[in-house]
């Protein structure tokens, strides 16, 4: 059977609304301006339509309007991404032809976040936990259609679980919109005391209702840990070259006290060595005998020089006098598989 995909103008006929919303302070009360203000409703009704899965057109042609249509979709479940065409799911990267039988320019798909079983391991501290994944079908689909020039969506809307209960709050994930909120505190430096007096106002506490629950009452502390702990505080690529950026990197490691050696050609001559100083006195100290180098050739894609040549990675180790194991003490990037790797050892002797 083939499915009919009419042309829906008016989203919200389709989309639900979200679940969270911010709330207006009231004239008299104070309240940090960065304050947490965002409330859930709950106990409302989820999407039902007449056939499963229900499918239909949304107005535009472009991915922007596809993307636009899945940012408002996980307004309310937070959606996982599977199986981009193309991937990663650009405009750059869509060949716009139909060779081979092509039918759509892009296609992605969504999952819910509660499909499939949790499966911890045994004797694992996550055995007792209450997992929020319990074999959820829901999904859907959204494509560009070549022959008739419009953006389809199929979704199977049922759920296995009411999304807009006070359990699934509980056990799912934080809204987007609530984890942005989260992510603008840690990255202008807030510690975690301070997010938490913002998280838990007196005013966000008295509006509480049955149906109208604060999302500051969620746990936030494990995801702050994990934001501040993934925080980039170094801009590791300092110009868009490659080179001047390593040559940039070189300054700095200099002034720090590292030591270095380098041949910024971009050719097969090309090398970048460096040492810390604490790997120096441990190699000074406990490798004078015996010295290790381990060439890990294609643990990463490094092809920045000319004509896409790769750059291979060199990690030279000392056995560490503790624990016997290998302890690194230098590392070099070079231009050559092999040979340039020989002469790299004497520049991290005494001078």
């Amino acid at each position: 059977m083939t499915n009919s995909y009419p042309l829906i103008h008016n989203l919200s006929e389709v989309v639900p609304r979200p679940f969270t919303h911010k709330v207006a302070v009231p004239n008299g009360v104070f309240l940090p301006p960065n304050a947490l203000r965002l409330v859930r409703h709950i106990g409302g009704l989820h999407p039902h339509f007449p056939s499963l899965p229900v499918t239909f057109s949304i107005p535009g042609h472009s991915l922007d309007t596809a993307l636009a249509f899945v940012k408002s979709m996980r307004a309310t479940v937070r959606w996982n991404q599977h199986c981009c065409v193309p991937n990663p799911l650009t405009e750059d990267n869509i060949v716009w032809d139909t060779s081979f039988g092509r039918k759509n320019y892009f296609k992605t798909e969504f999952t819910c976040p509660c499909q499939g079983f949790a499966n911890p391991p045994l004797n694992s501290r996550k055995s007792n936990h209450v997992s929020a994944r319990c074999g959820c079908t829901a999904r859907f689909s959204i494509l560009h259609h070549i022959p008739t020039d419009s953006v389809r969506v199929t979704w199977f809307w049922k759920h296995s679980h009411d999304p807009n209960s006070h359990d699934d709050m509980v056990l799912s994930r934080a809204p987007i919109a609530v984890d942005d909120w989260l992510k603008e505190r840690v990255e202008s430096g807030l510690g975690w005391k301070a997010i938490h007096n913002l998280i838990r106002t007196l005013f966000i506490g008295s509006i509480a209702l049955a149906e109208v629950i604060p999302e500051g009452l969620r746990k936030f502390y494990d995801r702050f840990r994990y934001l501040r702990q993934t925080q980039v505080k170094v801009i590791a690529r300092r110009d868009p070259n490659v080179i001047k950026s390593l040559q940039l990197w070189d300054q700095v490691l200099t002034c720090e006290g590292w030591k270095t050696h380098t041949n910024f050609q971009d050719d097969c001559n090309f090398s970048f060595a460096f040492q810390s100083p604490w790997q120096q006195d441990m190699m000074l100290q406990h490798g004078t005998s015996m010295i290790l180098m381990d060439a890990t050739h294609n643990s990463v894609s490094n092809y920045f020089l000319t004509n896409g040549a790769k750059v291979s990675i060199w990690t030279f180790m000392i056995r560490d006098p503790i624990v016997g194991k290998g302890l690194p003490v230098a590392w070099a990037f070079t231009g050559s598989a092999a040979e340039y790797a020989s002469l790299s050892p004497h520049w991290s002797g005494p001078q």
